[in-house]
């Protein structure tokens, strides 16, 4: 055998720097295809809030169907509320999206965070069809603070349009206000052009605090308003419980409940979803102009909209 030649029983092997390179491109690869994946997990997130804001947009013309009119975006405990108690939007529409049960166990003549256990039951079941799969789980947060009753109610991703501007001034009506749920013939700036609902975000879950509350008839609660753009850096105004969130839900104290304005934010990259009074759901760019989007609020204002 000559010498420094090769037994051919030896297996030839990977040299270090071979096994280096080998590495380096699996990683290159994975890097590559990490935000391909990320964003078709997205894309089917986003496609699921849509079928949610779709089934709620049917279950709304259900309703108008059935009453001749939308439901009432909230009612506070006074005339004319079904027995003059406080009643939060949610309970109108779980007939229509197959929460029928939970809407006969329901306690029509108490005030919503009153009554037992069956009540309790009924407004702490989250419901599917108003969570984002985008944003977190629907937590049932810490409410100790609340009637000395933890874990009074379920937060959600699908608030009211309420206007342009604070809860007790909305600036140019909008379909949902106290006690009043528009009719299709008071839409007169179309349903094609009017917003009925939009996204929102759940504050931790941890955090004592109204955003997000579908269960609940406080007016920082599921109440939205245009008077920023969506997903915007400008704080949210509360009047209480306000937990500050920087880069997800700003926030700053004001003194009056009348004053709170709360505007649309989601986890999707660039926008909100929204869900039109014709019961379309369309994406709405965070860039879009100002005019544009507090036109889209109101339900007669008789604007002019460009294209959004």
């Amino acid at each position: 055998m000559k010498i420094g030649s090769r037994n051919p029983q030896e297996r030839a092997g990977f040299t270090l720097v071979e096994l280096l390179v080998v590495i380096a491109i699996i990683g290159v690869l994975i890097a590559l295809l990490l935000p391909a994946v990320q964003q078709a997990r997205e894309a089917a997130r986003r496609m699921s809030c849509s079928n949610n804001l779709k089934q709620l947009g049917l279950a709304l013309h259900n309703y108008h169907d059935t009453h001749g009119k939308f439901p009432p975006g909230v009612f506070q405990g006074t005339s004319p509320s079904p027995s003059g108690k406080r009643t939060p939007f949610c309970i109108h529409l779980y007939p229509f999206i197959e929460q029928g049960p939970a809407y006969d166990l329901y306690d029509h003549s108490v005030n919503w965070h009153e009554g037992g256990a069956t009540q309790k039951q009924v407004r702490t079941t989250p419901v599917p069809g108003w969570q984002c799969p985008s944003d977190r789980d629907a937590v049932i947060p810490d409410t100790s603070a609340y009637w000395g009753d933890a874990g009074a109610s379920i937060k959600g991703n699908y608030g009211l349009n309420w206007g342009s501007n604070t809860f007790s001034d909305q600036g140019e009506p909008s379909p949902f206000n106290l006690h009043f749920g528009a009719q299709f013939r008071d839409i007169t700036d179309g349903t094609t052009n009017t917003l009925a609902m939009m996204e929102m975000l759940k504050p931790a879950s941890t955090a004592k605090e109204f955003r997000a509350w579908i269960w609940n008839d406080e007016p920082n609660a599921y109440m939205l308003m245009t008077r920023v753009n969506p997903n915007s850096s400008v704080s949210d105004q509360n009047s209480e419980y306000c937990v500050d969130e920087p880069g997800r839900l700003p926030c700053v104290v004001v003194s009056d409940d009348g004053d709170s304005s709360v505007t649309s934010r989601s986890m999707h990259p660039g926008g909100v979803q929204v869900l039109l009074c014709d019961g379309s759901v369309r994406f709405v760019s965070e860039t879009i102009s100002l005019p544009t989007w507090q036109a889209l609020s109101s339900m007669g204002g008789g604007e002019v909209l460009e294209q959004f």
